[in-house]
């Protein structure tokens, strides 16, 4: 693996859920099973030196796989030589007398001109003096490790029957600049119009961090299917490991070329390559290879392979059906393929669904279809309704059935056993209360409430506050609303200082202004400082307290009227916005807090996300979360239990976004 990591800023937020699905086969646990220590400690063993070897037929020690180096090419002979053993067609791809390629090909008897193609390099380096053409490196974890993956696909793929071509790859030269030898490959097979249906990459599989079995992987955000499948064979053959989530956009290999051309990649590696202390150093050697976890990380990585390749997966995608106040029909599309066209006619493609907490499921079939691309329609439901629904489809010689999500089964119709989750909207229902214990008075240089109670069934989807009060200096003011004990949001800050009165004034997340560009008297609608999102998955039943405070003497004031103007829902966590559109992390409430506090938090895209809280020292003392997330909104309590009075900060990782918030326990 390269030093220095690429990092590419792509604009892109997941709106349509896409999962793949494995349409299971004796053959892939087979192929898994095969995986052998022996072979890959042998595969290690020569690579790196660790033992003489057999190359072309003489005794050789391979000591080094520098790119400068002529033990280089007698690496490169020695992975050809093995593919060649495999039975397998093989090649050097000479790009020059420095960079060479191992590539070797299993054809598909179906598909032969359609290919996955499973990589990782073989050079390797010292970090940061090069060494010499003659030095002794090792590179047993970069990157012998994820090549001795590849040969061992290769030897178990090799005597199977596969629909799709597998092409098996050696990379030269990725160590290197500006010399890459798995980016002349990919230009060469763009240039041939190769249908390349997915790269996996595999770089750095043999250091355990800490011994946490956690591993880094990830697709390109084009490519959210290949996560679907990855994880289903990490939750199959290693549910004891934990995937941390690292896009493939950001980890500095050679699955980067294949994205430039626009193909479909995936990359497994170790967890933070970079604490290896080996990284890079003569010390990265057989002896300090975690043999055992890299055993471990091929399981998931050969089983997805080997699906693909037995054309056995299929691809669904639906844009959920967001919540909406409308009550008629909702039309929901779902674009599926199997590896046998889907089945029409009686046994076709059906959506189930039903409302609120219904013990049974209805069902619709597509009333439109053309290729992969089906649509429905849901019939409409009054306000306060909770839509949950599924889709099942099953193949054409009904060996299979998907259900979307995942979990249901049942064939000839098919999917008529739910599925343990779904998909779901609300029908919102609007409701509005103001005070009727105004007006009151503001008390000068002090600080006044006013309390709506409200006893209305249902969860906070959205939240507006009216205001019309009248006042000398609206710059006195600071307007707070709170549900005490659980969330609270500043509405003005001492915005429009000389001026006086709010005017009928709406507080709204959707304002197009902010009441700090705003000039009094107030009226009309303004975003608050602090955003109404706090409230979201709030019950709506509870006390509502406005709070004014008056910060300056000599100005006085009147609360003429207040009114709440919620959305609401019947369940947490279902919100009018659908998936969102940028990242939040709301400031902890109650903050200070004695035992309890609550987090909000909003990820705009799949992805693993992490919340950890530090001390005033930066030693990390919790972790909140650590794990793959879908798109959207969410909220944790934090209970401190038994921790120390003082300062902490929290912090939210999600891809390349990151965000400190500080909060304060008080005991």
């Amino acid at each position: 693996m390269k030093r220095i990591i690429i990092f590419c800023v792509i604009l892109f937020t997941i709106s349509i859920n896409t999962l793949g699905q494995v349409l299971f086969d004796s053959r892939i646990d087979s192929a898994v099973n095969q995986i052998s220590q022996q072979r890959v400690i042998k595969y290690m063993r020569d690579l790196t030196g660790d033992t003489m070897t057999v190359v072309g037929g003489i005794p050789t020690l391979i000591y080094s796989r520098y790119y400068y180096s002529p033990s280089n090419n007698v690496a490169a002979q020695y992975i050809l030589e093995k593919f060649q053993g495999f039975g397998l067609s093989a090649r050097l791809q000479i790009i020059d007398t420095l960079c060479q390629n191992v590539i070797a090909v299993k054809l598909g008897t179906k598909y032969p001109n359609q290919m996955y193609v499973i990589g990782a390099h073989f050079d390797n380096i010292l970090w940061p003096v090069n060494p010499g053409p003659y030095d002794t490196v090792h590179g047993a974890d970069d990157n012998c490790s994820g090549v001795c993956g590849v040969l061992e696909a290769a030897k178990i793929l090799a005597g199977m029957n596969l629909e799709y071509t597998v092409v098996f790859a050696a990379w030269d030269a990725e160590e290197s600049t500006p010399i890459w030898g798995a980016g002349q490959y990919v230009d060469s097979a763009y240039a041939r119009h190769d249908s390349i249906k997915g790269y996996i990459n595999m770089d750095m599989l043999a250091y355990n961090v800490g011994s946490y079995n956690k591993f880094w992987g990830g697709a390109d955000t084009s490519s959210v299917f290949l996560q679907s499948i990855f994880s289903y064979m990490a939750n199959r053959y290693i549910p004891y490991y934990s995937q941390v989530y690292y896009s493939a956009e950001n980890y500095g290999s050679d699955q980067l070329t294949f994205m430039r051309r626009g193909y479909h990649v995936y990359n497994i590696a170790e967890y933070s390559v970079e604490s290896n202390p080996n990284y890079h150093k003569i010390t990265d050697t057989y002896a300090n290879a975690n043999i055992p976890y890299m055993m471990n990380l091929l399981k998931p990585t050969i089983g997805m392979l080997t699906a693909f390749a037995l054309n056995k997966t299929a691809y669904f995608s639906h844009k959920s059906l967001i919540s909406t106040l409308d009550t008629s029909s909702r039309t929901a599309v779902l674009v599926g393929k199997m590896p046998m066209k889907i089945l029409s006619g009686v046994n076709s493609p059906r959506l189930y669904y039903k409302i609120n907490s219904g013990a049974v499921y209805g069902y619709v079939n597509a009333y439109y279809s053309a290729n992969d691309t089906f649509k429905f329609s849901i019939p409409g439901e009054p306000p306060g309704s909770l839509v949950k629904y599924y889709f099942a489809a099953q193949d054409t010689i009904e060996n299979f059935v998907c259900t979307y999500p995942t979990g249901g089964s049942g064939i000839n119709p098919p999917g008529t056993t739910a599925p343990q989750t779904f998909f779901s909207y609300q029908i919102f229902a609007d409701y509005s209360q103001c005070s009727s214990t105004v007006p009151k008075t503001i008390v000068d240089q002090g600080i006044t409430r006013d309390t709506i109670n409200m006893n209305h069934p249902g969860y906070v989807a959205k939240m507006k506050l009216n205001i019309t009060l009248n006042h000398q200096n609206d710059g006195d003011l600071i307007i707070q609303l709170q549900q005490p004990g659980s969330a609270a949001a500043n509405m003005t800050q001492r915005n429009g200082e000389g001026g006086q009165n709010f005017i009928n004034t709406t507080f709204d997340d959707d304002a197009a202004l902010s009441i700090s560009q705003g000039t009094p008297p107030f009226t009309g609608s303004f975003k608050p400082i602090t955003s109404l999102t706090t409230f979201r998955g709030l019950p709506l039943t509870n006390q509502w307290v406005l709070r004014i405070t008056d910060v300056m003497s000599g100005n006085t004031g009147t609360l003429m009227n207040w009114c709440l103007i919620a959305k609401v829902t019947a369940s947490v966590n279902v919100n009018e916005e659908g998936v969102p559109e940028k990242y939040y992390l709301s400031q902890n409430y109650p903050n200070p807090f004695n035992s309890s506090t609550r987090i909000n938090y909003s990820i705009p895209k799949n992805g693993d996300v992490n919340i950890k809280i530090y001390d005033i020292l930066g030693r990390e003392v919790r972790t909140l979360t650590d794990g793959y997330h879908e798109a959207g909104n969410y909220a944790i309590v934090f209970n401190a239990g038994e921790m120390a009075s003082g300062i902490y900060f929290y912090r939210l990782s999600s891809g390349n976004y990151s965000e400190i918030k500080r909060m304060v326990i008080v005991k």
